[in-house]
């Protein structure tokens, strides 16, 4: 698929929330250097001024839409933010006279860029939505986790949505990712056919409904399959992967596939997706795994029919701020096996390393087994021989995000 037609794709599905109620828009642009960079032969930044003349050309009257860039006046400016086009009535011309002109030269300040759009719009005081496009991290020292809860705390009811435009690594995408998601919003990867497919599946909205036809045509309610979700576990810390199996005695994939998706309470944006396919082999339904967001509250799991007009059933979940510690001697001789136990809920996933304090190459690992009695199994580390201070670290699958530390000595302390 063409990068320039999914993009345009992207940003009208990104947008679609955004436009159907009657809050205030602004559309964020990358314009640092890094949008020099070519797709398919064609500088980023010339694919995002056609798709941002796309989106607005067709964006409905009397819906509020403004723009904001940054990286397009300085080198190595943190502060070279702009408001191009306050929010208002779309004016097309004008917005494409002004994509036309901005030379992309500098950094990425995107955590900044987005609060200066969201204050912009009044956030605290107004329903507001903003849509990011960018092509790379943040390169200003903001930690776009941190603004996308801030702005959810702050906000009345402000929401992100974030477009990875050809960043094609999970660490690259993790801090877009967390702001969306942390503000109730969508993170979309524009990145190949087949991820782009799954990004609108994910963000489409349901069509505006049909007049309702007269009184004696009136046509009877469709009778949907009933089916049961029953979700493993119940209550989940944040970033951990739960389990979902769908039970039914009817066919609820209309001879293809069917739909779960995870919801925040009081949003209507899926956080994340998951098909649900027939188990040709074993009968009924294959389970289907979902790592929850790094944010917590409750949330509600939903599947929906292939066509996701219905919802054929849900269950609730509840996302927690848990405890994670490891638990070890603070103390043992050199050589010698010592036992590392992780004291968390289930559900999470990853390795435990051990590295020397203040170094950044691993001298043992183990991995991460869960146990039907205490949660997770033990695991034995054999130490170094040479003495000196060490730590003990969980890294959780899939980001490697540390969640707890332990320190070790080995051997006796140091001078």
């Amino acid at each position: 698929m063409n990068k320039k037609i999914a993009l345009v794709s992207l940003l009208v599905c990104a947008a679609a929330s955004s436009v159907q109620a009657e809050e205030r828009s602004m559309l964020v642009l990358d314009a640092s250097g890094s949008m020099w960079g070519q797709v398919d032969g064609k500088p980023k930044i010339d694919i995002a001024r056609d798709a941002l003349k796309t989106l607005v050309a067709a964006w409905p009257e009397g819906r509020s839409v403004g723009l904001v860039a940054y990286g397009h006046r300085h080198k190595d400016d943190c502060a070279d933010i702009e408001t191009l086009l306050p929010a208002g009535a779309v004016d097309a011309a004008k917005m494409g006279a002004i994509v036309d002109g901005l030379t992309p030269k500098g950094k990425t300040p995107l955590s900044a860029a987005v609060k200066h759009a969201a204050e912009a719009l009044k956030y605290t005081e107004e329903k507001a939505t903003v849509v990011l496009i960018s092509d790379g991290v943040e390169t200003c020292n903001l930690d776009p986790c941190a603004l996308g809860t801030e702005l959810e705390k702050l906000g009345v009811d402000f929401t992100a949505h974030v477009i990875g435009f050809d960043v094609n690594k999970v660490e690259d995408q993790k801090g877009l990712r967390c702001l969306a998601e942390n503000t109730g919003g969508k993170f979309i990867s524009a990145a190949n056919a087949g991820e782009l497919k799954t990004a609108l599946e994910q963000t489409a909205q349901a069509p505006e409904p049909e007049p309702a036809p007269p009184p004696e045509t009136k046509p009877e309610p469709p009778v949907l399959p009933k089916a049961t979700l029953t979700i493993t576990p119940a209550e989940v810390i944040k970033g951990a992967e739960i389990t979902i199996n769908v039970e039914s005695a009817e066919d609820i994939t209309g001879g293809g596939h069917a739909h779960l998706e995870l919801f925040k309470v009081g949003k209507n944006v899926a956080a994340e997706h998951q098909y649900v396919y027939e188990d040709k082999k074993a009968g009924g339904y294959k389970p289907a795994t979902l790592r929850v967001p790094s944010v917590a509250g409750d949330f509600t799991v939903k599947l929906l029919t292939r066509d996701k007009k219905h919802v054929l059933a849900e269950a609730p979940l509840k996302v927690i701020e848990a405890e994670v510690k490891l638990l070890a001697p603070a103390q043992a001789a050199p050589g010698s096996k010592v036992e590392v136990k992780l004291d968390a809920p289930l559900g999470l996933k990853g390795e435990v390393r051990l590295y020397p304090q203040n170094g950044t190459k691993q001298v043992g690992i183990e991995y991460v087994r869960e146990d039907a009695i205490e949660n997770y199994k033990s695991m034995k580390f054999t130490l170094p021989e040479v003495a000196g201070a060490y730590v003990f670290k969980f890294e959780a699958k899939p980001d490697k995000k540390v969640m707890a530390e332990l320190p070790i000595q080995v051997g006796g302390a140091q001078p």
